[in-house]
């Protein structure tokens, strides 16, 4: 035990100790070093024999990188039948929720490895959280895509454990981070942002495109499966509106176009439009291969009760075979629900029996079987705030009415200063990533040759003046090279 006092305890993790932040960074690099790829086979045997003893060398939160060597060496080694494994976990487990975010830079590589296998150690709902922490550990933004945010996304949706994800999901994927080299840079910067050191400290490995449209379109089926449709749509728009070549779609693409239609139909009631930034040639590739969605989707803003029920029994197997049976019955469920809603735009208070003879359920075509059931339904979105309004429950022999609030109350002044707060701190946050990002896209060869070619369009004015930036870079080079860190 003298012996890994002597190696583990020789690094002072505190940056006051040392004359200067490139001081404390070439001797980080050195520790991380000589713990992790040159520690001494001695050493390691001692870890192993001697485990709890081990653990208690270092703190975690003090000094990360020991830390992680030691945890490291104890999960992949055998240790005494007297240690449980149990008892190693729990201590890996609470040290992996406490390293130090600045620390960890330095063992980026260890620390990934031991994300990755976090499925084979903790049941799915723990590594889940792990993952999720971790992640917003390294960097509290969250903005930054690494390859630990699809892995946390597959296990999250294979165990249906979506609700430790969510913070990592609400985040706003703004970069994607290239490879670069560690040694150009030092990883204790306070000023070096996420995008920078993730890649410089091998926290991530290579992001490929299907990466990107993978962990998308979990994160839109994790917000399918909370009915959170707001949010799915963004997540799914991220997909379908991916930059390609060749004027194609992926196959994941066009499997998320269909859900699209379908969330937008549920969230709004009618069809949704599909972003500006999609091309036209790309559009008429997801009608084509849409049309019994397209169908269902214009078939619901309509009186059309009765032709939409048929349409969705005819083509059930459609649905059964692209895995959207249970989407398209959300959707006629949902159907006399925005007729509901939709009576706003004639009454403010409406009858409840007249509600149900002017509405239909689309599952059957026919009205409700009496007010109660209406009453019922009309309760459930009012609970679930789908529908904004108030029932007035009538005698015995009294008429019951529903009353619509209006779309937008009036706030108070507390809640009018809190609003302009959360505003100008978005607009703050928004015009830094803004500048950020403008900063990488000018300095990448990608963008430069991308002027080039409108220079050229411009004097030459021959060439396709729809065909954009999006529609001229390399799929894989836009991920990598375009909004990658510099």
């Amino acid at each position: 035990m003298d012996t890994l006092k002597g190696i583990f305890q020789t690094f002072n993790p505190d940056v006051r100790a040392y004359p200067s932040a490139k001081a404390f960074d070439t001797a980080a690099k050195s520790y991380a070093a000589s713990v992790t790829t040159n520690l001494p086979p001695a050493a390691r045997a001692a870890i192993l024999q001697q485990p709890m003893e081990a653990i208690q060398l270092v703190d975690p939160a003090n000094n990360t990188i020991g830390g992680l060597a030691i945890i490291d060496t104890l999960l992949r080694g055998q240790t005494p039948p007297s240690t449980p494994r149990a008892l190693i976990l729990d201590e890996a487990l609470r040290f992996l929720l406490q390293v130090d975010p600045v620390q960890i830079r330095y063992v980026g590589p260890l620390f990934k490895s031991l994300l990755d296998d976090a499925n084979s150690y903790y049941t799915p709902k723990v590594a889940v959280e792990l993952l999720s922490n971790a992640i917003l550990r390294i960097d509290p933004s969250g903005t930054v895509f690494t390859s630990t945010h699809l892995n946390m996304a597959k296990l999250a949706y294979d165990a249906n454990c979506i609700e430790p994800a969510l913070k990592v999901f609400d985040a706003d994927i703004l970069y994607y981070a290239r490879p670069t080299a560690s040694t150009r840079l030092e990883l204790n910067d306070p000023a070096l942002q996420p995008q920078n050191y993730i890649p410089a400290a091998g926290l991530t490995d290579t992001v490929k495109s299907t990466s990107v449209l993978e962990y998308h379109f979990l994160q839109a089926m994790a917000y399918i499966s909370r009915r959170d449709w707001s949010k799915a749509q963004l997540a799914l728009e991220r997909v379908i509106g991916h930059p390609t070549k060749d004027k194609g779609v992926s196959k994941i693409m066009a499997e998320c176009y269909k859900k699209w239609l379908l969330v937008g139909v549920l969230r709004d009631g009618k069809p949704p439009t599909l972003p500006s930034y999609i091309t036209s040639s790309t559009k008429s590739i997801y009608f084509g291969l849409s049309e019994a969605y397209n169908s269902i989707a214009s078939l619901f803003p309509t009186d059309g009760a009765a032709a939409l029920k048929e349409e969705f029994e005819k083509r059930r197997a459609v649905w059964e075979e692209d895995q959207n049976l249970s989407l398209l019955e959300e959707v006629l469920v949902s159907y006399q629900k925005w007729q509901i809603i939709n009576l706003r735009r004639i009454y403010h208070q409406v009858s409840i029996a007249q509600i149900r003879q002017t509405t239909l359920s689309a599952t059957t075509a026919e009205t409700l079987k009496d007010d109660g059931e209406v009453l019922m339904l009309i309760s459930e979105m009012i609970e679930s705030e789908m529908l904004k309004g108030q029932l007035q429950i009538g005698s015995t022999a009294g008429e019951s009415y529903l009353t619509f609030h209006e779309e937008y109350t009036s706030m108070t002044e507390g809640e009018f200063a809190a609003e302009v707060a959360r505003c100008h701190a978005s607009i703050e946050a928004l015009t830094k990533q803004y500048r950020a990002t403008n900063e990488r896209l000018g300095t990448t060869k990608e963008y430069a040759r991308h002027v080039l070619r409108e220079q050229k369009r411009m004097e030459k004015d021959t060439a396709d003046a729809g065909v954009g930036f999006d529609m001229n870079v390399e799929d894989e080079d836009l991920m990598t090279g375009v909004l990658g860190s510099v």
